[in-house]
């Protein structure tokens, strides 16, 4: 049996056998194999090569201290950051907007004695820092009992205190009882010894401690702030209490991380370094960032006590500041220096503020574009009016001068340059002043907070950007 294959000539047909075809068909076949071969061997050899280009990356990326601790922070901070947000949305859906702009008053001035006091994280981080790197671990367990003790007698002091001047500042914010007064003066003790557990964590780069601290402090204040308004009674000093049992959970799963860290770690018998004379300097710069980043609540509830809006849009403005701030976190131990920075930490600093104003760029985009959605989701307002979305968008980007310019500052601290560091001290009293002639509207506060904080940052970034360096 023959049939024809093909033609080879013109008008003649090319008769072809079975055996012959046969024959073909396994050439044909051994080729397509080689082909297929050839080809597997290409791509394995390919995946190999990408598959290294992948892994040493990765390894590049786990071996960036900053971007690793950054890692372990954000994971940290993003469960905290969902915990607030669904804490904002469980009190400002049962309470009164009288409540609630109470609630964000009293929290912005928590905020204000936060932040000076977050001179005491920086210092004890600083020097434990330093510690760390001449091998005198033990020493820090010295450092920390030396300031829990300077620290808890003003804590007692000034809470006994406010206790007794509660009705006068309770007037200054126009309420009508001293509870939530009470409850803020109660609150000093951990405000004054969480600084100090955090700046110790830090500086020893527990951050895995330090994720682990925010997270329950986060989740016991919205479980109980927020059990405590849903179900016993919707009063800004109910909420306040679930947020100060949540500061001391915070400061209580510190207190055990650092206490496992260092326990059976002998001491030397060097001196202790002096803190004083940097603590002082830091205060008044912090005291002043406070004043820059959460006096606008404040100040709307003392000039505008009837203004019940500006408190969802300052909270709101608030979402920018959270996230950046773990780079901060992270970069601070890896820039301290005694005198003049090296080349590296000041490259560490320049990619902390490429990063965080990766992160407020987004977030402020993300709040002015979805203002009224942000609204509808966190605080049930259906049809956020114009003007409102408007004062978000505005708010976002005041804190996000803010959240760059704490970089700015911490650097500046870390680096002990102090001198141009101090000029955040101007823009707080220029602000407090402007704040003082034009506060017909909640707008004119904002826009002087937004002048006073962009004038901060820019004169920070110009006293950063030529650091003295050493080769």
């Amino acid at each position: 049996m023959q049939r024809p294959f093909g033609r080879t000539q013109p008008g003649r047909c090319h008769i072809v056998s079975e055996k012959e075809t046969v024959i073909f068909n396994a050439l044909q076949f051994e080729i397509y194999l080689l082909d297929c071969r050839r080809e597997t061997v290409t791509a394995i050899l390919t995946y190999d090569v990408r598959m290294k280009k992948l892994r040493s990356m990765i390894i590049g990326l786990a071996s960036d201290d900053l971007l690793r601790h950054t890692a372990v922070l954000f994971s940290g901070m993003l469960v905290v950051h969902v915990c607030n947000l669904v804490y904002q949305m469980a009190v400002s859906r049962i309470l009164p907007k009288r409540e609630y702009a109470l609630l964000a008053a009293f929290l912005g001035v928590l905020t204000i004695i936060q932040r000076p006091l977050a001179t005491l994280t920086v210092g004890i981080s600083h020097y434990s820092s330093l510690l760390r790197q001449e091998g005198r671990l033990g020493d820090v367990k010295r450092l920390l009992k030396k300031w829990l003790l300077l620290t808890g007698i003003p804590a007692a002091f000034f809470g006994g205190l406010s206790v007794v001047v509660s009705r006068e500042l309770a007037g200054f914010l126009h309420l009508d009882r001293v509870a939530p007064v009470v409850i803020a003066g109660a609150l000093l003790p951990a405000l004054f010894w969480l600084p100090i557990f955090n700046g110790a964590g830090q500086g020893l780069q527990l951050f895995g401690w330090c994720s682990a601290s925010a997270v329950c402090g986060a989740l016991v204040r919205l479980g109980l702030g927020a059990g405590f308004v849903w179900f016993l009674y919707p009063a800004c000093g109910w909420a306040m209490l679930g947020h100060g049992l949540g500061i001391y959970a915070s400061a209580a799963i510190l207190l055990l991380g650092l206490f496992l860290m260092l326990r059976g770690l002998g001491r030397s018998q060097l001196a202790l370094p002096s803190m004083r004379f940097y603590l002082i300097q830091s205060f008044f710069i912090q005291a002043a960032y406070a004043v820059l980043m959460t006096a606008d609540v404040v100040l709307v509830k003392h000039y505008l006590p009837g203004d019940t809006e500006f408190a969802y849009a300052a909270t709101l403005g608030r979402l920018v500041v959270f996230l950046p701030g773990i780079i901060v976190t992270a970069m601070f131990p890896k820039v301290v220096s005694r005198g003049a920075g090296s080349r590296a930490q000041y490259q560490i600093f320049v990619k902390s503020l490429v990063w965080t104003a990766v992160f407020v760029l987004a977030a402020v985009l993300g709040c002015s574009v979805f203002s009224g959605l942000l609204a509808r989701i966190l605080f049930g307002i259906a049809d956020a009016p114009v003007y409102l979305k408007r004062m978000i968008g505005m708010m976002s980007l005041v804190m996000g001068f803010s959240a760059l310019l704490n970089v700015v500052l911490q650097f500046l601290l870390a680096q002990h340059r102090f001198i141009p560091a101090f000029s955040i001290v101007g823009f707080a009293g220029l602000y407090l002043a402007g704040a003082a002639l034009f506060h017909v509207t909640a707008w004119q506060v904002i826009t002087t907070a937004a002048v006073c904080n962009a004038g901060a940052l820019f004169s920070g970034i110009l006293a950063a950007i030529r650091p003295k360096t050493e080769r």
